[in-house]
């Protein structure tokens, strides 16, 4: 591409809504559209070219295995692919270029999602292999929120296209960074250390935001990039995303772009052949202007580290105080199931007396509707005085929506985080309910430990940071057991710093995973479940997968005169049991919403251990 040395290329605008405006009954997959309606995909690349676009993107954005198979296309990627190229070079006349365009995977990578780096670049690669073996001029990876994932298809274009020229193209937020919340030039250099001929921005925004993003990095880049904007922000009408920027907008900044050095100037989402034809009429006669980086960016870390180090931390709870000093006593407590928190607080307010420390809030436990944990972590802190350790999922909240919920859960004084990953939407009372999981348990880990720092997830300031502390939820009875531990040493090393058991009736069973944690120095809850009688037993034994109820306990359940009696009585022996082993920092009494077998085992527990210690002992 030295041509771009010399001019600024007029690009194409969008191909997706272009064509689901010209073909009503398309509602998904138009690349589709390049095996049953070839002749309109032609005729939208030709009216770009008539409108003076000289590098038209081939109709390939979302032809990678993923994205087809959700239409039941995976058989047909090559085939959808090699014929975008072909459509295009049909339409494509002397002097034009035919860039093959990749979009990004459209779920999030792991440890955040469930995609893995060697799957992403598979994916990246079997769908560049597909362009590249009918022979586009170029590629044009674009919007990408993050040069992570972008720099993955960077690898796998090298790899199977090596010696095609390639444009790696950002979105960007209003605050003028990446998506992922990556300062521009630094995602720049990144995808140019990764083999970029080019980079660029496309999409998310209109033209405004982006030539304010690339104004402030400009003059330090010293080589090509493109900017192809959405024509606004979209609106819904009659079920149909319409965007405002008129052509005559989009011309007065395209000459704003070619004079901020940019070499290919073209539109994405919203954008059409009259949109084009305004930008050609724009930049006719306009020659690039070179580029020199000038220096780095100036930096505010020294200042910004300064005043966090000036923000006083928050007083830590007694909880907080004793975690890996002396023994806990935990209690789960589940939201209420309508607005009326005063049972949920008076239920707090016996296990305070009988001597929790702390209360775990479970967060729609099974997936059936309860109230806000965190506003029931803030009330039964206010009102009782105990520690929260909130249990949050991942099945309701996207990435916004999960550090939303920690801000607030900081600012309203919890103390602890238990990341979890949540039960299936299905499982609960509102089976339709869709079910987010686009971040993982270890994600949230990473993300409540950027907080604890001082930042979003993107690495963006939040001020004053948060002080959670962070747990990990632990079957020690998991076989192999190595890979649990590889599981839990993988989010301690993102921020967890204490575990958590599933429910525990062999006290024996905990030693491999307590010596582990013991010479990490990994502050252990045992899990207990108070059982309510045989039955119940019997039900968790049987029925809930990871429950192993041993038959001595099922059997003493059977024969008491009194169940519910002797059901405390076993917890609290256990509770007993655990906390005198050492390496356990504690238990977590899991009630099963029976808080006066709680208390009744809480105050059994510490009396039987004030009894047992001799004078001066580390009594919890």
């Amino acid at each position: 591409m030295e041509t771009w040395k010399d001019e600024v290329l007029v690009a194409d605008g969008a191909m997706g809504t272009l064509l689901f405006a010209r073909c009503p009954g398309v509602t998904e997959c138009v690349e589709s559209l390049n095996l049953l309606q070839p002749g309109v995909v032609e005729q939208a690349h030709r009216d770009y070219l008539a409108a003076g676009a000289r590098v038209i993107e081939t109709n390939s954005y979302a032809a990678n295995r993923l994205k087809l198979a959700e239409h039941e296309l995976r058989s047909r990627l090559e085939e959808i692919n090699r014929a975008a190229v072909r459509i295009a070079r049909a339409a494509a006349g002397g002097g034009v270029f035919v860039a093959a365009s990749v979009g990004p995977l459209g779920a999030p990578l792991w440890p955040l999602g469930m995609t893995r780096a060697e799957e992403a670049r598979d994916v990246f690669a079997e769908h560049i292999g597909a362009l590249a073996g009918a022979q586009p001029d170029l590629f044009i990876l674009e919007t990408f929120g993050t040069s992570a994932e972008l720099e993955l298809a960077l690898q796998a274009a090298r790899e199977v296209a090596r010696d095609f020229p390639i444009i790696a193209s950002l979105s960007v937020a209003e605050d003028g960074r990446t998506l992922g919340g990556e300062p521009l030039e630094r995602a720049f250099d990144r995808l140019r250390g990764a083999g970029a001929n080019a980079v660029g921005l496309n999409c998310a925004v209109g033209p405004h935001i982006i030539y304010e993003a690339l104004a402030a990095v400009a003059d330090r880049l010293d080589f090509p990039f493109s900017v192809m904007p959405n024509a606004g922000y979209p609106h819904r009408l009659d079920d149909r995303a319409v965007f405002g920027s008129s052509p005559e907008y989009f011309a007065r900044y395209a000459r704003r772009f070619a004079l901020l050095g940019a070499r290919v100037v073209g539109g994405c989402c919203g954008t059409t052949p009259d949109h084009i034809k305004a930008i050609a009429a724009a930049l006719e006669g306009v020659h690039p202007i070179p580029v020199q980086r000038h220096g780095p960016p100036k930096q505010d870390r020294k200042n910004r580290e300064r005043m966090l180090a000036a923000v006083p931390k928050a007083e830590a709870t007694a909880f907080e105080r004793k975690l890996g000093h002396r023994s806990v006593m935990t209690v789960e407590l589940s939201p209420p199931r309508g607005i009326d928190a005063r049972e949920a607080i008076a239920a707090a307010t016996l296990l305070a007396q009988a001597g929790a420390d702390a209360v775990h809030i479970s967060d729609n436990p099974t997936a059936r509707l309860r109230m806000s944990s965190v506003a029931l972590a803030h009330l039964l802190s206010r009102e009782t005085g105990l520690a929260t350790i909130l249990h949050l999922g991942c099945r309701d909240r996207n990435l916004l929506g999960l550090q939303s919920e920690l801000l607030g859960a900081a600012a309203l004084g919890v103390s602890a985080i238990l990341p979890l990953t949540g039960d299936p939407s299905n499982a609960g009372d509102f089976p339709k309910a869709t079910s987010v999981f686009d971040v993982t348990a270890l994600g949230l880990t990473q993300m409540v430990g950027a907080l604890n720092r001082g930042e979003d997830h993107a690495g963006n300031p939040i001020g004053a940071p948060a002080h959670f502390r962070i747990g990990v939820a632990v079957n020690p009875r998991a076989k192999p057991l190595a890979a649990e531990l590889e599981r839990v040493e993988t989010k301690r090393a993102a921020g967890a710093d204490f575990a958590v058991t599933q429910p525990i009736f062999e006290p024996d069973a905990l030693e491999p995973f307590v010596t582990w944690a013991k010479e990490r120095d990994l502050p252990v809850l045992a899990g207990v479940v108070i059982l309510r009688d045989a039955d119940n037993a019997e039900f968790l034994h049987n029925e809930v997968p990871g429950m192993q109820i041993p038959q001595v306990i099922r059997a003493r359940l059977a024969s008491a005169g009194d169940p519910s009696a002797e059901a405390i009585a076993v917890a609290s022996e256990l509770a007993v049991t655990l906390i005198s082993t050492p390496g356990i920092a504690g238990v977590y009494l899991i009630p099963q919403e029976r808080y006066e077998a709680a208390a009744a085992v809480l105050a059994a527990a510490r009396q039987s251990l004030r009894s047992a210690l001799s004078p001066g002992a580390n009594a919890p």
